[in-house]
């Protein structure tokens, strides 16, 4: 729908959409201003635990294009294919589906899809900026966990491993920013929903701390039930944003769906099998946040309401094996800098309102994160380290990594993924898959 549209602003005759030539001829066309960049970049993962083997060959190329066509029309494209030679490598040890899927970006189900990533043009007037396409919304100021930064689902399949830039998922909508001195208005609608993207059965990251016990009896899982495309099952959001007394504030509403399927759990007397189907339910969600620089220190803070989540629980009185309730999610943090380097503490906490024991997930969910990063040898020098450390169910996560800008067009990486808890535990599901990488980038 919204890409019909936009093709047909593109195309549209007698707009105005004119560009001065160097002959001072005006040509109507859209390559007139146009620059083009992007990066090819392989990454190669290799277990450090039994089976000791690469867990990821991945080559991927990016290419971005970004055009004007007047000073009030502007469009922008983002192409990426990705080929992962581990699944053919490894075939013996992957189901047909999980090579198709995560073998390369022309074999999984949707090819274009994940070939287009993004897509839009922009409509730049005095007060207002339009934006219609297949895009990604950043909200929020939690680093390495998402609170606010909601609006775009999430790609699960290499976990949480991913920076938030290749693991959102870009989505059609429309978006309408309105400038009012200091502050923003920001309208979203969302007609198509898309959910997370979880990591398949059979594959490395696939989810297990929250598999259901059936204790013994046999389980049948069905695929979600997605909402229709119509008007209304639309998304839409709200957020106003700027500044007051040197504080960068921002409030937010959204009326979405939860992007994870919530499972409904029944007995089947015909089959004696439990029966999960999974749905997707509305989630309202209010947000704000808050930042400000004290010299050295950037305290920031972020805060999410959600009404309404459905928690599986092990009530037997409980339909379906669900109960609903709100839950508040927050971040308290700050950054400090130095001359060359900058330290990012984090207290994050999530808490579900009314707690009922029987709830599978904990009444608190707390995590400490540190994050450090430098800039040394003028900048060509990046070490990073980034930890997070749950004593909620005692799970932790450490990404040590340093990049190395060899040319201005080519950069090295060197890193390690560890994963340590119980089994039950977000981190501690993947203590086997402790892995160390490397990685080329080449950018043009």
């Amino acid at each position: 729908m919204l890409f019909v549209l936009c093709i047909t602003l593109l195309m549209m005759p007698g707009t105005g959409f004119t560009q001065s030539v160097d002959n001072g001829e005006d040509e109507e066309s859209l390559f007139s201003d146009l620059s083009i960049n992007g990066y090819f970049e392989n990454q190669s993962a290799y277990r450090v635990h039994d089976p000791n083997r690469f867990s990821q060959f991945r080559n991927r190329l990016q290419v971005e294009a970004k055009g004007t066509v007047s000073d009030s029309f502007e469009y922008f494209i983002q192409l990426r294919g990705f080929a992962d030679a581990v699944y053919g490598y490894y075939e013996e040890e992957y189901t047909e589906t999980v090579r198709d899927q995560y073998g390369s970006s022309l074999s999984n189900d949707n090819p274009l899809d994940e070939f287009v990533r993004e897509f839009y043009i922009d409509i730049l007037l005095d007060e207002m900026e339009i934006r219609l396409g297949k895009q990604q919304v950043v909200w929020g100021e939690a680093i390495g966990l998402r609170i606010t930064d909601v609006v775009n689902p999430q790609d699960y399949r290499d976990f949480i491993l991913d920076d938030f830039i290749d693991s959102r998922i870009p989505t059609w909508m429309a978006k309408v920013n309105y400038f009012v001195d200091d502050w923003t208005i920001e309208f979203l609608w969302i007609p198509v929903f898309e959910p997370d993207r979880e990591a398949l059965p059979g594959s490395d990251w696939v989810w297990t701390f929250n598999a259901i016990d059936a204790l013994g009896t046999p389980i049948r899982v069905f695929d979600p039930e997605e909402p229709e495309t119509e008007l209304a099952n639309s998304e839409a959001g709200i957020r106003l944003s700027g500044l007051a007394g040197g504080w960068n504030l921002s409030a937010s509403y959204l009326y979405v769906w939860d992007d994870a399927a919530t499972r409904h759990v029944t007995f089947n007397p015909m089959t004696y099998t439990l029966d999960v189907t999974q749905q997707y339910h509305r989630l309202p969600l209010w947000g704000v946040t808050f930042a400000n620089a004290f010299g050295s220190f950037v305290p920031r803070g972020e805060f999410s309401y959600a009404q309404g989540k459905q928690y599986n629980t092990a009530d037997t009185s409980a339909e379906e094996g669900l109960i609903q309730k709100d839950y508040l999610h927050y971040m308290l943090g700050t950054d400090y800098s130095l001359s060359n380097a900058t330290i990012t503490l984090q207290w994050v906490q999530k808490m579900i309102m009314n707690y009922d024991e029987g709830i599978y997930e904990p009444e608190f969910q707390t995590n400490y994160s540190l994050w450090i990063q430098a800039n040394l040898a003028n900048e060509t020098l990046k070490p990073e380290l980034l930890a997070i450390f749950s004593p909620s169910d005692e799970g932790w996560l450490i990404r040590p990594k340093i990049a190395y800008n060899v040319t201005d067009a080519v950069t090295v990486t060197a890193g390690a993924d560890i994963l340590s808890g119980p089994a039950r535990s977000f981190f501690g599901q993947f203590e086997e898959n402790d892995r160390v990488y490397a990685r080329f980038r080449y950018s043009f």
